[in-house]
């Protein structure tokens, strides 16, 4: 008898221009991080939400490693039929920069489905520092050229990225110091061996005061810091460094499946519920958007991330 009301409703649907697909019954949802992380989480708020919508049930599977590359060689490999999607972030773009022989173009591998959520990073310096604006620690940075620091997740991870293009805009130097996850990077700056870090889970920290919260890197403010300044409004102009989640899908996916997954998320990101979840988490709902904003959004990072490379000298194998 369930069975027959599940049918029966996504029929309803499907002739109403409701939402629902006729196919498949089952998504998977790939996410190339481990379970628990921001993107993670995201990838499940969505998901639930969408599997609602649409009537099918969405399955999360995460496959980290490699930078991403099993996730994303995972949905390459998989049907265009919307059985299986990726669900992951702007590390999407940066891995043709730290990978320069990849073999496959992540402009044309996989189709943007949609932008889910935006979200910012926390500049945060140790409490030790001198300063608590970041125009004072620029100018201390300035006085001390070479003698600061600041961590990241590693070579060619997002905030390695976000660090050298602070540097650049900010007529800096810092060190890099290069740590196998964000976590080891913060307790390091919370326990004033790093001097700064550009994390977007420091939060528990700032709270706690074992760090100092200097600017955020979003294009507006970050409603949890609504205090603190955007690092553009601190007078370091064009430092944005605004991170996404969002879906793609194996390439060739059928217009009509992509259209109706688009709808979707969109009305995921703008159901209330959603909202509230991903303001809680520091991240901002797409409630508008494309498959084709979305592509130009990863060109367009894609080209900023080669610029700071080159201009950082970063040497990626």
């Amino acid at each position: 008898m369930k069975q027959y009301c599940r049918a029966f409703l996504a029929l309803a649907l499907a002739a109403a221009g409701g939402l629902a697909l006729a196919q498949p019954a089952v998504i998977k949802v790939v996410v190339p991080f481990p379970a628990g992380g921001a993107t993670d989480q995201a990838a499940r708020i969505f998901s639930d939400k969408m599997s609602q919508l649409l009537g099918q049930t969405f399955i999360i599977d995460n496959r980290p490693g490699a930078g991403g590359r099993i996730g994303i060689d995972a949905v390459m490999k998989s049907p265009a039929d919307g059985t299986t999607l990726l669900f992951t972030n702007s590390s999407y773009a940066i891995l043709p920069v730290i990978e320069p022989k990849l073999p496959f173009d992540v402009l044309k591998a996989l189709v943007p489905v949609g932008i889910a959520a935006h979200y910012s990073l926390q500049i945060v310096t140790r409490p030790g520092i001198p300063a608590n604006t970041l125009p004072e620690f620029i100018a201390y940075a300035k006085k001390n050229p070479g003698k600061l620091s600041y961590g990241s997740a590693g070579i060619g991870s997002g905030a390695n990225f976000a660090g050298e293009y602070f540097k650049a805009l900010s007529g800096t130097y810092l060190v890099h110091i290069p740590y196998k996850s964000t976590s080891a990077a913060l307790n390091d700056v919370a326990g004033g061996m790093v001097d700064l870090a550009f994390d977007g889970a420091a939060k528990p920290l700032i709270d706690a005061g074992r760090v100092k919260l200097l600017a955020t890197t979003g294009e507006k403010r970050d409603l949890r810091f609504p205090n603190t300044p955007t690092a553009v409004e601190a007078g370091l102009k064009g430092f944005v460094q605004q991170s996404w989640a969002g879906y793609l899908a194996p390439a060739g996916l059928p217009v009509p499946v992509l259209d109706k997954l688009n709808k979707a998320l969109v009305a995921a990101a703008n159901d209330p519920a959603v909202q509230r979840k991903l303001l809680d988490m520091g991240m901002t709902p797409q409630t508008s958007g494309t498959p084709a904003t979305m592509g130009a959004e990863i060109r367009n990072e894609l080209l900023l991330y080669r610029n700071i490379a080159k201009q950082a000298k970063l040497q990626f194998d």
